[in-house]
């Protein structure tokens, strides 16, 4: 696969003389230098500037954040007043710090933050995507992490930045980089394009110490650039082709169908259902209604067998050949000539797909999250847009209901009829994604829509069945990637279906999986994250020694907003939201069950919604701003990054009181005398939720919860409550408050415990 020569060279010398020219443009001497100080200082105390973004938007100017930057840049021992001094070798802080496995990403407290380029602007003013200063802005106010424990600073998660079709980050256009990301002040003044930009951002990113990570998929847009230039990469329907065969077989079903039926009804419903393969719907009669299903029936069987027939391998050759020729032809090219993505204009990009078009050509699509086999052909939409297409599921069950991923092109790793692989595209898959690593120098993958790949919706007696990847193709990918770079880190799309750990870590490699924080939000109570990471720890006992795993614990992702999904942190109320960041930090799995955490965002200043309307849109997201919240969000994060047993401990339950929500938890090291001890109501003021008084809802339905009264709990045989930590709201900080009273037989009561309400103690 051809790799463009990128116009910047990333190494000391170029970005010197890029950060002297931002300099000289932002005109940094002019800041106030009480301000220039106040940043400097910040940085050099907590190793970021503590904002959420909408305040880095609002109050840093971009003198300002270059300066910021700088500081930053020191911290890592990556730049000095001289400028740049790094080996271009060691860009990444993975190489700097010498990691020869992924095992970085799975620390305990280390943070994940989910970002959107285009959604780093300032979403409340306008739509205008975020542009390279509102990148840096968010950069310079990540939190920092304890890179001398192993604990690296946050690492970045990039959703896609190519440019979008169908609404959506996920169904690419082509795989370059949007243009309405570029920052046109540096393309004019730094000659750096819109591809450069983004490179030159995660490049500092990594100097910072920050490593980066992307979102790559297993499948790509309908007709983009990647399938035109690869058409043999994908699965190809001639709908034309199948228009006539149906109507071949309805002219000679309605011979048949006459013998039984009046036949000028025959001929009626016939050509009905004839227009209807062209787009063309005309109503049925209610008279005819059981005459017009009977021929339905009648003509799905054969829609199945011409759709299968067509996606064989035979078939598929000479859709891939007349594809070929097309793409070629428009393009000046020889039949056979090999074509790149960058030979596709964006003005030859649509001429191309509206010849396709035209001759019926079609890739075939992914359908719904269950179907299995091939999509079969059905009509085409209202006036032939478009072609629409059933979906079955492997007991044949009819899922079309579910589909919406038929504007995606699921990549040709199998031959479905027989099973066996199509190596072409498998070596096609990884080496794309090899040069996307590459062009980016990414520390690792999030590899999307990975649920089912092992289960019977996609595998039968470990032969695929359906357009997902493989799992063959999936250990492959991860082998070969970590070969080339072995501490670049992958994360499975795996939401815990079945508790298929081993297939997804052992089998294929993955070292972290997404995890059901999400799905299940309203379940994750102390006893249930203690017992996921339970789980976790007997997993790696069983198999840590061939394959490491972790599990993020997300507290919130991009599905959390969806409406088959609805469950994300904004909904709990801003109390509820805090004390599930606070169960996130403070209930830590041990040595082998380490889990980092997932935000996203905008979290850090309680945004309630949001990020699926900019997933969609190529905008800006609008931001709350609560800086009280903040504040604590941030206080919380500081003291589980500074304390060590939360590092390095385990979380064990004291008590539970399912009627209440009273809960009690320890977290200790072993052999360790001073240990954590948290009391909370963890019930939040507001929740969605299945379970109401212990019964199981039909519905998510909102429920407002109550304090806790009257509560006592007793410390653990053998401690006494040294102190305990409170916060203040003045320095932002948890402040360690002597208990000087003796308690009664050891008792912590309280009167009232608001939802949410959590207390921490130190016991010795």
């Amino acid at each position: 696969m051809r790799t463009t020569k990128a116009s910047l060279e990333i190494n000391s010398d170029s970005l010197t003389e890029i950060i002297k020219r931002l300099k000289n443009l932002y005109e940094i001497e002019n800041i106030n230098q009480e301000r220039k100080n106040h940043i400097i200082e910040s940085i050099n105390r907590y190793g970021y500037i503590p904002y959420p973004h909408i305040r880095a938007l609002k109050e840093l100017s971009a003198a300002e954040t270059i300066v910021a930057l700088e500081e930053k840049l020191k911290l890592n021992n990556t730049y000095s007043e001289k400028g740049f001094n790094f080996d271009k070798n060691s860009l990444s802080p993975l190489q700097r710090a010498g990691f020869q496995n992924a095992e970085w990403f799975m620390k305990e407290q280390h943070n994940i933050k989910l970002t959107n380029l285009a959604g780093l602007g300032d979403g409340n003013s306008g739509n205008e995507p975020g542009k390279f200063i509102d990148w840096l802005k968010q950069l310079v106010t990540l939190p920092a992490g304890k890179p001398e424990e192993g604990i690296l600073s946050t690492t970045v998660y990039l959703i896609p930045f190519h440019p979008r079709e169908f609404g959506c980050a996920y169904i690419p256009r082509h795989s370059g980089v949007s243009p309405g990301l570029e920052d046109k002040v540096l393309k004019e003044n730094l000659g750096l394009d819109v591809k450069d930009q983004v490179r030159l951002f995660t490049s500092l990113c990594q100097l910072a110490g920050h490593p980066v990570i992307y979102d790559v998929l297993p499948q790509t847009g309908r007709f983009s650039k990647l399938i035109l230039a690869n058409p043999y990469a994908a699965r190809w329907f001639n709908v034309k082709q199948l228009i006539t065969s149906l109507t071949e077989e309805i002219n000679s079903l309605k011979e048949k169908i006459k013998q039984d039926n009046q036949p000028e009804s025959v001929d009626f419903v016939a050509d009905i259902l004839i227009k209807s393969l062209n787009g063309k719907y005309l109503s049925v009669p209610d008279e005819l209604r059981e005459l017009y299903n009977k021929f339905e029936e009648e003509l799905l069987k054969q829609k199945k067998r011409f759709s299968d027939e067509m996606m064989k391998r035979k078939n598929q050759l000479d859709l891939h050949k007349r594809a070929k020729a097309v793409i070629n032809e428009i393009l000046g090219k020889a039949e056979t000539e090999q074509v790149f993505e960058e030979d596709i204009p964006d003005e030859k990009h649509g001429e191309i797909i509206g010849s396709l078009i035209c001759l019926g050509l079609w890739p075939a699509g992914g359908g719904a999250w269950n179907s299995s086999g091939t999509p079969v052909f059905d009509k085409m939409s209202g006036e032939g847009a478009h072609p629409l297409f059933k979906h079955y599921d492997y007991e044949g069950n009819d899922v079309t209901h579910f589909a919406n991923l038929d504007c995606q092109t699921p990549y040709y790793f199998v031959n479905l009829e027989n099973g066996t692989y199509n190596e072409e595209v498998i070596e096609f898959f990884i080496d794309f994604l090899k040069k996307l690593r590459a062009e980016y120098n990414f520390d690792g993958y999030r590899v999307d829509h990975l649920d089912h790949i092992t289960d019977r919706v996609s595998e039968e007696n470990g032969v695929p069945i359906s357009y997902r990847a493989p799992r063959v193709v999936l250990r492959r990918m991860n082998e070969e990637l970590k070969k080339e770079t072995p501490y670049f880190a992958t994360l499975a799309e795996y939401m815990l279906w079945d508790d298929m750990l081993k297939e997804y870590n052992y089998d294929m490699k993955f070292d972290a999986l997404w995890g059901n924080d999400i799905v299940a939000q309203y379940r994750k109570d102390v006893s249930r994250i203690i017992a996921d990471n339970a789980q976790l720890e007997q997993y790696n006992k069983t198999y840590g020694q061939q394959a490491k795993l972790s599990i993020l614990k997300a507290y919130n992702n991009q599905d959390g907003e969806f409406r088959e999904i609805n469950q994300y942190p904004g909904q709990l109320g801003e109390s509820g939201a805090l004390f599930k960041w606070f169960k996130l930090k403070f209930i830590p799995g041990g040595n082998d069950a380490q889990r980092p955490v997932m935000f996203i965002d905008g979290d850090e200043s309680y945004t309630r919604v949001g990020i699926e309307e900019v997933i969609g849109e190529e905008k800006s997201m609008k931001r709350e701003d609560h800086p009280g919240f903040f504040d604590k969000f941030n206080a919380i994060e500081r003291f589980a990054i500074d304390n060590e047993i939360l590092k390095k401990g385990k979380a064990r339950l004291h008590s539970e009181n399912n009627a209440t929500g009273f809960v009690s938890w320890l977290v200790e090291i072993e052999a360790q005398r001073e240990r954590l001890f948290i009391t909370a109501n963890q019930r939040p003021p507001q929740e969605y939720t299945r379970i109401k008084n212990g019964q199981e809802l039909d519905e998510l339905t909102c429920v407002e919860n109550n304090p806790v009264e009257n509560a006592t709990i007793e410390l653990p045989e053998g401690f006494s409550a040294a102190s305990e930590y409170i916060y203040n709201p003045q320095s932002g900080t948890f402040e360690e408050v002597k208990i000087i009273e003796n308690l009664a037989e050891n008792v912590l009561a309280y009167e009232n415990l608001q939802p949410a309400e959590f207390h921490i103690y130190k016991l010795v």
